[in-house]
């Protein structure tokens, strides 16, 4: 096990590299430019190739591409993000305040998603074909099938037609107000998690009763042993290896899940702060951001593998 937490971590660099050309390349694609965007509010109607290229190289953009991108990765290495484009703002000040945020509402999200989607699909198996089972499984299903955007412009809506209740705004700090923080944002994070959830609970509901249909799990209950025990001390347990790669996986949707919920609950986090960049065209922004999360992102799944070895001992022999 150690060797291979070894060879991952060793890995782990050129892992980052490579995304950072992917990034660096795909930001490349994207049509339209700051460029377009600076002639089209500075210079309407006037703008000639002279001002174009006097923007070009203020911004660093009539060198090759290559040089470009050994210019950025060289600066984001060093601990320097660049300057947005637009704001002229110091991006690394911006995630400083715009991450906790985000952090935030991603721990409120799992801490709503893991015991809400195993303790639901526990429950289903062992009730199986029992009416609480079939209503699981039925709103299971309705969560999955409802977009995230629509049930947050909902949640919005309906209190405030029905009884004028808007949430508190704006956007209080945690440290400056819990209470108000916290208002705002469970029901955010529940929004966001309610589909992962969902996933979640359908996965462990079929790997418990795969698992309750084990010759050890009747032999536990031949010999006595309360429903409670059998259930949470050994089926549980060896449930864990697919249910800890879903619980990974969440990382991914609860950013896509942020980027959703901040926008229509005005949530200054780093999902609202990657929608004002990408329709600005802010170039330095979102490729530090994709950067960033695609980095947290990797080692998020190397947790997850070491997490392996603790359920299954096993695997740390292998």
């Amino acid at each position: 096990m150690r060797n291979y937490i070894f060879r991952r971590l060793m890995l782990l660099p050129i892992t980052v590299i490579l995304l950072s050309i992917f990034v660096f390349g795909l930001i490349r694609l994207v049509p339209g430019s700051v460029i377009d965007a600076r002639l089209a509010s500075g210079f309407p109607g006037t703008a000639n190739a002279d001002d174009r290229a006097k923007l070009e190289a203020h911004f660093g953009l009539d060198k090759p591409v290559h040089v470009q991108y050994v210019t950025w990765i060289g600066q984001v290495f060093s601990g320097d993000f660049g300057t947005s484009w637009l704001t002229k703002e110091d991006i690394l000040d911006n995630f400083g305040r715009r991450m906790p945020v985000t952090i935030e509402l991603l721990i409120l999200t799992l801490v709503i998603y893991i015991p809400l989607g195993i303790g639901t699909g526990v429950w289903s198996a062992v009730r199986q074909n029992r009416a609480d089972d079939y209503g699981i499984r039925f709103v299971t299903i309705l969560f999955l099938a409802v977009p995230n955007f629509w049930l947050a412009t909902l949640v919005i809506i309906v209190p405030l037609v029905l009884w004028g209740y808007a949430p508190p705004v704006p956007y209080v700090q945690l440290w400056e107000e819990p209470e108000t923080n916290l208002i705002q944002m469970i029901v955010p994070a529940a929004i966001a998690a309610l589909a992962g959830a969902a996933v979640l609970g359908r996965v462990a509901r079929s790997e418990m009763l795969e698992v309750l249909r084990q010759d050890y799990v009747r032999t536990a209950y031949s010999k006595g042993l309360a429903d409670r025990v059998v259930i949470l001390r050994h089926a549980l347990r060896n449930t864990m290896i697919p249910l800890i790669t879903l619980i990974g996986l969440v990382f991914a949707t609860g950013i896509a899940g942020a980027v959703i919920v901040e926008q229509i609950f005005a949530i200054p986090g780093m999902g609202r702060y990657l929608v004002q960049s990408l329709l600005t065209n802010d170039l330095p922004v979102v490729q530090v951001w994709m950067l960033v999360f695609g980095a947290a992102f990797i080692l998020v799944n190397l947790l997850v593998d070491i997490s392996y070895g603790i359920f299954d001992p096993r695997i740390r022999f292998q």
